[in-house]
């Protein structure tokens, strides 16, 4: 095996290894289901069927812990797989076009890093623990 060196990556953001399920947007009625297999801040590696024709540029949809809306370019392809970087200029998106819950791109990273059994738990908030004599 091949020691991967700092040379190799030449990714600019850390990636978080996933499994959620995206869909690509083709148009209004179209779309081609996909996996996010990685992500950063920059881009994603997505699965997806190996014969399936890819557009230049689309907008993914992410079903994480929130529902993402980015807008992708292919940077390459191989296989089964697909490297995608995010688009530069424009913010997060949701189908409405605002943010989510004021979360950042970064947070939802954080969040979807995180394992599904513990995201799904909600958060034990006014912990009260009580003290026995005895």
């Amino acid at each position: 095996m091949v020691p991967v060196t700092a040379l190799d990556n030449r990714r600019q953001a850390r990636r978080f290894p996933t499994h959620h399920p995206a869909k690509i947007m083709l148009g209004p009625e179209a779309m081609i289901s996909c996996t996010v297999k990685d992500i950063s801040t920059g881009g994603a590696r997505i699965a997806v069927k190996r014969h399936t024709d890819l557009p230049e540029t689309f907008e993914l949809y992410i079903a994480a812990h929130d529902l993402q809306v980015r807008r992708a370019r292919v940077c390459w392809r191989h296989g089964d797989f697909a490297g995608i970087a995010f688009s530069a200029e424009e913010a997060d998106m949701t189908p409405a076009g605002e943010a989510a819950d004021g979360l950042s791109f970064a947070d939802c990273l954080d969040q979807a890093a995180m394992p599904a059994h513990l995201a799904s738990k909600p958060a034990r908030k006014d912990l009260k623990l009580y003290r026995t004599t005895v």
